[in-house]
């Protein structure tokens, strides 16, 4: 079986780690062979083993470049893909007609958050629908996800993401972490994203200076770029900067979460399902997250940690402060989360799910065509 799976980058992002961790789970199996298009060049991406799948730079010239139907149709006829699997929207637009064209099966994994609110013209919205009819199977990680761009339930696939326990080997020692990023307070409370609209880090920002305010023990850590990193850096007033950090992108991430009291993520439009907070709660450490999106669906209320209302500085405040007091609650969620993630949402769980699909569908394209 020859699966092409079809993605616009490989920097970080959780997506782009779970594509990765996927080959890596799917090279012991003799009958597979993966490849890898990506259609935009970086000079920061996650390096793919050579054993695990072939990497083929597909030129784009633009965001819509018609050309790159040619070149992806002369792609998968050479190689004579069985399956092709999409990553983005845009990426399942060419996808779509091209495995069509060539009698290949179409995943389409456009599904990779959940927004609470979807208008009917939100481009994603758009290039999902319009792949939907010609796709196999469409799966995303979350049944949040799903219900949000509507995908009939005979068409749909819920995959959750898997966790790799080796991303939290290894760890650099707490105490020269702590001595190099300047942190000198016994509570590290942070958020692990980018930096772009549909994160809520004006929120986050307002409950770090009210909690700053009321005590001088509790540091805020944010790890991460994007283009909202001057404007929210900016908003910090002076008197708490020291204690309110901008990390910018790191390659340490499971090493500074490992550092925190409490992990926070708060965004604008639901999750789909959050490769941070698996982090978090793979670390043992108790998680206050907004309540919409798949966060329900990882997070147990009360049990190993807190959702909260979007945009509520208040409450977000009260349940990180609550986990601060409280340590013994603190370690319970923490414990309880790892566990959680060790049992339901490990890499060999995930991994065998899109085995179980890969197979399904090439069994049915065999027998249609």
């Amino acid at each position: 079986m020859r699966i092409l799976h079809l993605t616009e980058r490989l920097g970080p992002g959780g997506k782009e780690r779970q594509l990765v961790e996927l080959l890596r789970g799917l090279f012991v199996c003799s009958d597979i062979k993966s490849f890898v298009a990506v259609t935009d060049e970086e000079k920061i991406r996650y390096e793919i083993n050579r054993e695990h799948a072939e990497v083929i730079q597909l030129v784009r010239k633009r965001r819509r470049d018609l050309s790159l139907f040619k070149s992806l149709h002369q792609l998968v006829s050479d190689l004579k893909i069985d399956i092709v699997h999409s990553w983005s929207p845009m990426c399942s637009v060419y996808a779509a007609p091209i495995a069509k064209l060539c009698g290949s099966a179409f995943v389409n994994g456009f599904v990779r958050d959940a927004p609470p609110q979807l208008s009917r013209w939100n481009k994603d919205y758009l290039m999902g629908k319009l792949t939907v009819p010609f796709s196999d199977i469409v799966v995303g990680n979350s049944r949040a996800g799903l219900a949000a761009y509507q995908i009939p339930e005979r068409k749909g696939l819920c995959i959750y993401n898997g966790f790799n326990p080796e991303r939290v080997s290894n760890l650099t020692a707490e105490a020269e972490l702590r001595i190099s990023l300047g942190i000198t307070t016994p509570h590290v409370v942070g958020m692990v994203a980018h930096f772009t609209p549909r994160k809520d880090y004006p929120t986050f920002v307002e409950m770090a200076c009210r909690i700053c305010h009321r005590r001088d023990d509790v540091t805020f850590v944010t790890v991460g770029a994007g283009q909202m990193l001057p404007q929210i850096r900016d908003s910090v007033p002076s008197e708490y900067s020291s204690r309110i950090k901008f990390l910018g992108l790191r390659k340490d991430v499971e090493s500074i979460v490992n550092l925190f009291t409490v992990g926070v993520l708060v965004s604008h439009s639901g999750e789909g399902f959050s490769n941070a907070i698996t982090e978090c709660m793979a670390l043992g450490k108790p998680i206050v997250a907004t309540r919409d999106g798949g966060n329900p669906e990882l997070i147990l209320e009360g049990r190993t940690g807190f959702l909260v209302p979007r945009h509520d500085a208040e409450v977000l405040t009260d349940r990180v402060l609550k986990l601060l007091d409280n340590r013994g609650l603190a370690n319970q969620f923490g414990t309880e989360g790892r566990r959680r993630i060790e049992t339901s949402f490990s890499l060999d769980t995930m991994t065998s799910a899109y085995l179980g699909l890969y197979r399904r569908v090439a069994d049915r394209r065999a027998r249609v065509t």
